[in-house]
């Protein structure tokens, strides 16, 4: 059995921290791009039509 001080980190131990660190990161700094792609992007008035390609569903449907 092996007994860990507060000084000693067993390799699994530093594994966990690392991925829960990383998984940390990614999510803040998915949260920053998020936050900041939404704040540039330009309003759309509501009668413009934007260029919007149809479904697979409703291009088979207008055969029929």
């Amino acid at each position: 059995m092996h007994s860990n001080t507060s000084t000693q980190v067993s390799a699994q131990e530093r594994a966990l921290i690392s991925l829960m660190a990383a998984g940390a990161m990614f999510v803040a700094g998915y949260t920053v791009v998020r936050v900041n792609l939404a704040q540039n992007e330009p309003a759309t008035p509501a009668n413009v039509i934007t260029n919007v390609v149809p479904g697979e569903g409703t291009l088979w449907a207008d055969g029929f």
